[in-house]
Order: structure tokens, then C-alpha cells, then sequence
């Protein structure tokens, strides 16, 4: 009851992201043949993004990390209306016979392929094995940090204020490690001192290895059950029957607001 009362429902994602890249396909692909059902799915598209936003920040809980990995599936699949809107306007050309058009369409489609081509090169070697680039560039501005030198690093570094096209074209520049690094606070981060030694030690560890035994926890009565409960059934399992009363209608009792119940335990965020 405890867990079900403080436990936030989670977004299935497996159920969740298919039915939006099917509305993406779609206007995708209805974007060239019928413009105006574009317009209708960017709003739609705008709406969910508010509403899932919303959710997702404060009214949903993380039960499955996905390692960022949702990005280059949505950017695979999205693709196919791309591929889909061009298949279609190259048969409809082709029964209009209006072959420039067909012809101009069919080396976009090719650029399409080579496009996609590219950006799964680009992507494999980031999602078949584990970055380390990163990693260097945090100890090197650490390193920079801690000797000292930081600052006087950042003002011979820094980068000019470009445009809205030129932080588009040029993300290497604009958007790079330390562009992005600068956003996150780190005043109250310290990379050494994230978890707990238990936590740090047993991190890669199924839980079948490291879970202890659950906590029993019963309510509390005024006949002295509970009490009998947790003296015999201890010797066999952690049970406790703090921080819960039963009433004079045999209805749980328990300081919503108050100290943390026998059950709690913090989550962690690797």
C-alpha cells in the first residue's frame, strides 16, 4: 500500500513512442501531396510535446533509463516518411509525365540514401560502443579548474557571438562540450562524491546479488498482536510495525507528512 500510494506511474515507452512516429510518418509523408495537413500535424505534434513535457517532468517517474537512445531511433524512423514522401511524388510525376520533376526528385532521393548513409556512420561507433572523448575533456577541464588556469583558459577561448544560421551550420563550434558543459550547474556537483560506497561498489551488480532481504511492515494495534508478530516472525525476516496505527475502524493510520516510514529508501540516479 505504501509503495502504491508513493510511487509515480511511469510512461511505457515501448506503447507510447510508435503511435507519435506514426503521426511523424504520416504528416511527413502528406507534407508534399496535401500541405495543409502539415500545418494540422505540427500542431498536433506541438501540443503533445507540451502536454508529454509536462508529464514527464512532473507527474511521471523513470523506471528505464534509455541511455539517450530514443534519439537516433526517432531520427531512423522518421526517415521512412521522408522516403515514403518522396516515393509517392516520384509516382505521381511520373504518371503526370512531368519528367524534370521526376528527374529532380529522384536525385533527391538518392542524396536521401547518401544522407542516411552518413548519419549511420556518424551514429554507430557512439551507439555500438562507449565514448571516451567526453570523458578526457572533463579531467582536462578539471585538471584546468583545479590548477587554477581555468579562467584565463575560458577568456583566450572564447568563442564570438554567432547568428542563428551560423549555430546551426557550425554546432561543432557553438554547441561543443564546454558550450554545453557551461549550462549544467555545477557548483553543487562533485563528480567523486555522487553515491554512496555500498551504492558505487554494487552499481553493476544484478539485484538478485545485492537486494537484502524486504522489510515487512505491519500496523500497530492496541492488543499487542503486532508486537507478538515482530518478536516470533523476525527470527525469519526484517519486520517492523513503527510508524503505523490501526484506528477504531481497523483503518491504516500513518503520518503522511511526518518522519520517513521503516520502508523508505532514497533513489538513485546513476
Amino acid at each position: 500500500m505504501y509503495t502504491k500510494w508513493t510511487s509515480l506511474s511511469a510512461i511505457s515507452w515501448g506503447s507510447t513512442l510508435p503511435v507519435f512516429t506514426n503521426i511523424a510518418v504520416i504528416g511527413i509523408t502528406y507534407s508534399c501531396i496535401a500541405p495543409l495537413v502539415l500545418g494540422f500535424a505540427t500542431i498536433g505534434m506541438s501540443l503533445f510535446y507540451l502536454a508529454y513535457r509536462y508529464n514527464v517532468l512532473f507527474v511521471t517517474d523513470t523506471q528505464i533509463d534509455t541511455k539517450g537512445l530514443i534519439y537516433p531511433r526517432a531520427l531512423q524512423q522518421l526517415l521512412t516518411g521522408v522516403y515514403l514522401s518522396e516515393l509517392c511524388l516520384i509516382g505521381l510525376f511520373a504518371i503526370g509525365k512531368a519528367w524534370p520533376q521526376l528527374v529532380l526528385m529522384i536525385v533527391f532521393l538518392v542524396f536521401t540514401v547518401l544522407y542516411h548513409v552518413s548519419l549511420n556512420a556518424a551514429m554507430d561507433p557512439l551507439l555500438n560502443s562507449l565514448p571516451k572523448s567526453l570523458e578526457a575533456e572533463e579531467e582536462s577541464t578539471r585538471g584546468e579548474l583545479e590548477a587554477g588556469n581555468g579562467s584565463s583558459d575560458v577568456a583566450s577561448h572564447a568563442k564570438p557571438q554567432g547568428g542563428l544560421f551560423a549555430k546551426f551550420f557550425k554546432p561543432h563550434i557553438y554547441c561543443d562540450y564546454a558550450s554545453l558543459r557551461a549550462l549544467v550547474p555545477q557548483s553543487h556537483l562533485d563528480a567523486d562524491n555522487l553515491y554512496d560506497e555500498f551504492s558505487a561498489r554494487n552499481a553493476y551488480h544484478p539485484p538478485s546479488v545485492v537486494s537484502e532481504a524486504p522489510l515487512l511492515w505491519i500496523p500497530r494495534d492496541d492488543a499487542g498482536i503486532s508486537t507478538q508478530e515482530v518478536a516470533h516472525t523476525s527470527k525469519v525476516i526484517p519486520i517492523t510495525d513503527e510508524g503505523c496505527t490501526l484506528d477504531e475502524k481497523n483503518n491504516l493510520v500513518w503520518d503522511v507528512e511526518g518522519a520517513r516510514p521503516p520502508l523508505w529508501q532514497p533513489k538513485i540516479l546513476y
